[in-house]
């Protein structure tokens, strides 16, 4: 029997009253549960299999079966200030996809079950308090939250982004950089770029500059991000021009219906 905790990062319907659940695990990796009877009101995993919930579950391991049965399921934190935020959803939503679709299955991948669990909690705490704190600057805000996500899942999965230095030349950059190019994760500085235009816009150079901040100096981070969804973006494709295309992110087309509707003005 194994206990462990574990993230749900996707739930579908199976039947009238049955759920199948795909959660990261921090003992076994993405695993699939079948969870019968899960829709009805008594259940007892009412709440603790919701989409992004972090919960402790207990397991027999059949290493012969696609799905896992549940034997029990608690809730130790719900996300409910997460879930008070659309676009913070929608953002975790892609999150939790991006490690489903392409993390290994059943395989033991405990650093990203941290990096993902300590995202959520900040999404959770805007300001930056949460139980890992030590790793997380005072004065960082949920706006930089996506950005440093994938900062750090490039780095686990092998694919480090240098942000500190030029590419071309390899001097240290002691200002934001020239360019930035999404399919090689280069940045040149201005020297190196000389008359050619600049692909990348000036939001994404700054915002890049002030992670690149915030990498060498947490207690720069910043509390606003600079160009957020252009930085946003410009990492995706990075990681995406890397990881390949063949799998697409369903939620990134929900993202970027909520980002229109959160960037609405208001009548």
């Amino acid at each position: 029997m194994i206990k462990t905790r574990a993230i749900v990062l996707h739930r579908f319907a199976y039947s009238d009253s049955s759920f199948i659940v795909k959660a990261l695990t921090e003992e076994c990796g993405v695993v699939s549960f079948i969870i019968k009877g899960a829709k009805r009101k008594e259940s007892p995993f009412k709440g603790a299999l919701d989409p992004l919930a972090l919960s402790e579950v207990v397991f027999r391991q059949n290493p012969n079966a696609e799905l896992q049965f549940i034997k029990e399921a608690s809730i130790i934190d719900w996300h409910s200030e997460l879930r008070n935020s659309l676009l913070n959803l929608a953002v975790a939503q892609v999150m939790a996809e991006i490690v489903l679709r392409y993390a290994p299955p059943a395989t033991p991948i405990p650093e990203e079950f941290a990096l993902l669990k300590q995202a959520l909690a900040e999404f959770d705490s805007p300001t930056g308090t949460t139980s890992d704190s030590a790793v997380t600057p005072a004065n960082t805000s949920a706006d930089s939250v996506f950005s440093r996500w994938l900062l750090n899942i490039c780095d686990l999965w092998g694919y480090h982004l240098e942000l500190g230095v030029c590419s071309r030349c390899e001097k240290v950059l002691t200002e934001p950089a020239a360019d930035f190019f999404p399919e090689s994760g280069a940045l040149i500085c201005k020297h190196c770029q000389g008359v050619q235009s600049a692909r990348a816009r000036a939001e994404t150079l700054q915002g890049l500059w002030e992670l690149n901040l915030a990498q060498n100096n947490p207690e720069q981070a910043p509390q606003k991000l600079t160009g957020r969804v252009f930085v946003e973006n410009a990492l995706l494709s990075y990681l995406r021009n890397h990881i390949g295309f063949l799998k697409e992110i369903h939620s990134l087309s929900w993202l970027q219906e909520v980002r229109k509707l959160c960037s609405a003005p208001s009548t």
